[in-house]
């Protein structure tokens, strides 16, 4: 509930600032937060999981995670602070510093949200998580938008990301034992960080994948190009990132048990990835197809030129939940260092890419995430093959099954659009063609392939 709850809220938020604010407005905030995003991924430093995942913790370990993580927190708040001028004048934005001195405030104040959360997490008290999640986000949409009629401009983004923070510090606050956790301890905190490092710095560089491209058309290009292309992206993530976000705490210790059983990891490994391809390529393949007036319901047609930018994207993304769970085999198999050296190469790939293709255009930029993905698959079957023993013919043959589902589904989308223009007026039209006849073509097609992801459904239906 709190996962898809935010993730609803979030669908609201991005719908109703993309009507309200220029591209070049979006794009604007689009660069700090982006710049922002990869800094605040070393805040935590580990601190979280470790408390998340330790046999048995005590007030101490919970003031020493508050220790380490205040110290990698406010250094970065400081950092950001800094930044902010050096940001502006680089870009030739001068709003950029007032964008980053607003953001840095969830750095400063992210210590005593994220460590609380952690211990009633293991707790299992998700009621104080959902609450915590779902009523910032309300609060964040309201403050966005009165910020926005206010004549806030994109600054109305950075007061939401405020309104945020201060709303889930303040459910925190409820929580019974939270006194104790501002008393920070700083010594012997060394075990936690080195238990972090190379995840904060795998995450890190997974994030920034992401924003390679706003960061770059941002230099190179125009804010509206910036704005185009994260709206793009962020459509198709959305699509991705929703399908994901319901197993995704699940993986590690599902193959993590298998590894403790003494069963094939590699097996697991191979069901869970065809399992959820089975979810994510048919969607993005319809997404791929079907982009104008999806993009229209979502955000309006003043954003249409991001149409081509996440058909092309569907196509990346799709190559790229081939391997979508190496981290989390990697991490089962002790792997920790291999998965960093993965994602810092991948990483310098596409900074690579997306300065040689963005002279040619932002489609260009999309087009070369193609290359990027057929070249992750072959560097991460490689690795997997040399690190964990993954038989890659078996591997690659279990997904044939989801290649077919996907070219059905797209082919699908595609006989839709000859009876309903896809370029109609009324966006909702094929969409709503869409939204009813699919479903039952994909449910029809996982049957006659005898996939496994039908027989979960079916043993989900008799429980």
């Amino acid at each position: 509930m709190g996962q898809y709850g935010v993730r609803i809220i979030g669908l609201v938020t991005t719908m109703i600032v993309a009507r309200l604010l220029t591209p070049d407005e979006v794009g604007t905030f689009a660069i700090a937060s982006a710049i922002i995003m990869i800094i605040s991924e070393f805040k935590l430093l580990g601190a979280a999981d470790y408390l998340i995942r330790e046999p048995e913790i005590t007030d101490l370990k919970i003031r020493r995670a508050l220790g380490l993580t205040i110290l990698i927190s406010w250094g970065l708040g400081l950092l950001v602070l800094a930044l902010g001028a050096p940001a502006a004048a680089f870009y030739g934005i001068p709003s950029l510093a007032v964008i980053f001195a607003i953001l840095s405030i969830g750095l400063f104040l992210g210590p005593f949200i994220s460590i609380p959360m952690a211990v009633v997490a293991r707790r299992f008290e998700f009621r104080v998580v959902l609450a915590a999640n779902i009523v910032s986000s309300l609060t964040s949409l309201a403050t966005t938008v009165l910020f926005i009629y206010l004549g806030f401009s994109y600054y109305s983004l950075a007061w939401g990301y405020f309104a945020k923070v201060i709303t889930q510090l303040s459910v925190v606050c409820l929580i019974r034992d939270f006194p104790k956790y501002w008393v920070p301890k700083f010594s012997n905190i060394g075990a936690i960080a080195r238990f972090g490092i190379f995840t904060s710095l795998s995450n890190l560089c997974n994030k920034a994948l992401n924003t390679v491209p706003d960061l770059v058309i941002g230099k190179m290009g125009a804010t509206a190009q910036v704005g185009m292309y994260s709206r793009g992206l962020g459509f198709v993530q959305f699509l991705s990132g929703t399908l994901q976000m319901g197993v995704a705490p699940v993986v590690l210790p599902y193959l993590s048990e298998a590894k403790r059983a003494g069963g094939n990891l590699t097996e697991s490994y191979t069901r869970a990835t065809v399992l959820l391809g089975a979810m994510v390529w048919p969607v993005l393949s319809v997404a791929s197809v079907a982009s104008v007036p999806v993009i229209r319901i979502f955000f309006g047609d003043q954003w249409d030129a991001a149409a081509p930018i996440a058909s092309t994207l569907s196509i990346w993304l799709i190559l790229r939940s081939t391997h979508n769970f190496a981290n989390n085999l990697l991490i089962a198999s002790g792997k920790e260092r291999l998965m960093l050296a993965k994602e810092i190469f991948i990483l310098s790939s596409a900074f690579g890419l997306v300065i040689l293709s963005f002279p040619l255009g932002i489609q260009a930029v999309a087009k070369s995430f193609i290359i990027l993905g057929v070249f992750e698959i072959l560097l991460v079957s490689w690795l997997l093959c040399r690190a964990v023993n993954l038989e890659i013919v078996p591997f690659f043959r279990a997904l044939l099954a989801n290649l077919v589902l996907s070219a059905i589904c797209g082919a699908a989308t595609i006989a839709i659009s000859h009876f309903v223009s896809f370029d109609h007026d009324q966006a909702w039209r094929p969409v709503g063609m869409i939204a009813l006849c699919l479903p039952v073509v994909w449910l029809v097609s996982l049957k006659a392939l005898r996939h496994p992801l039908y027989g979960e459904i079916r043993l989900l239906l008799k429980v």
